[in-house]
């Protein structure tokens, strides 16, 4: 049913008789976006739900999602990028045989005219990069995700796409230091902090600046005096800005700091 759905096969999706034209046309474009968005939704809860196991259904869905990605209408173009990113966080390694395709649709989204759809881009160009394990493609890619993500990160009116371009670099990070020029990066990274909107990435942001201290990283420390103030703004209210666990981490780091 999902598939038909995707397809505008289904029979709920099928015109209406005996109505004015016009009426019946708008009517019917806006319930059947409404039916597709829902179908979308319910692919993220599959994926949610299934985990790396996923990975097998997302054969499926993969070529019936990715026809809207490209849809003229932006909001097509948002939810269907979207819809990718989360089967991606939610399908971990399994997207691994997926990561050329679904690279090359997030790098030509990340370009996109809307700032929603380039956010839900640099959001699931950053989580493939934690979650597949094709190194090669990956980090193959690195140079021009951040030659991509360089004009995002400086579009001070849109913090949503300010808070998931900063993931997708903290997550490019996390997971391949030494494949990301660090000095010309973090200074740029930390200036983005503390994140205005999409608090979730809160998660990725301060994994990633605990892992480089752990390392003992020198341009990490070399930034100890930017950083200290972004912890107690991320420490203090509202305290949705962090997760119970994240707030663990940043509190003692922010203790070690202050006691060096």
């Amino acid at each position: 049913m999902i598939l038909s759905i995707l397809q505008k096969r289904h029979i709920c999706q099928q015109d209406l008789d005996g109505e004015d034209e016009f009426d019946v046309e708008l009517e019917s474009s806006e319930y059947d976006w409404l039916v597709i968005e829902t179908a979308m939704e319910v692919i993220t809860c599959l994926a949610a739900a299934l985990g790396e196991s996923f990975g097998e259904l997302w054969q499926i869905f993969e070529k019936p999602v990715v026809k809207y990605v490209s849809g003229t209408e932006k909001y097509e173009r948002s939810a269907a990028v979207g819809t990718v990113a989360e089967a991606i966080g939610n399908m971990g390694a399994s997207v691994t045989p997926y990561t050329a395709n679904l690279m090359k649709m997030l790098l030509k989204r990340l370009g996109d005219d809307d700032p929603e759809v380039r956010s839900n881009a640099a959001y699931g160009t950053g989580l493939l990069c934690e979650k597949s394990t094709d190194e090669a493609q990956i980090t193959g890619q690195y140079n021009t995700i951040l030659a991509k993500l360089e004009p995002l990160l400086h579009q001070q009116q849109e913090a949503r796409l300010l808070d998931n371009s900063a993931g997708c670099v903290a997550r490019m990070i996390k997971r391949h230091p030494n494949n990301v020029p660090l000095s010309d990066v973090l200074p740029v990274l930390i200036q983005l902090l503390p994140l205005r909107e999409d608090y979730e990435e809160n998660e990725a942001v301060f994994e990633m600046i605990v892992s480089l201290y752990q390392q003992q990283n020198t341009v990490i420390q070399g930034l100890t005096g930017s950083i200290l103030p972004v912890l107690q703004k991320v420490l203090s209210p509202p305290e949705e800005q962090l997760s119970d666990e994240t707030r663990g981490k940043v509190m003692q780091l922010a203790q070690y700091l202050q006691s060096q």
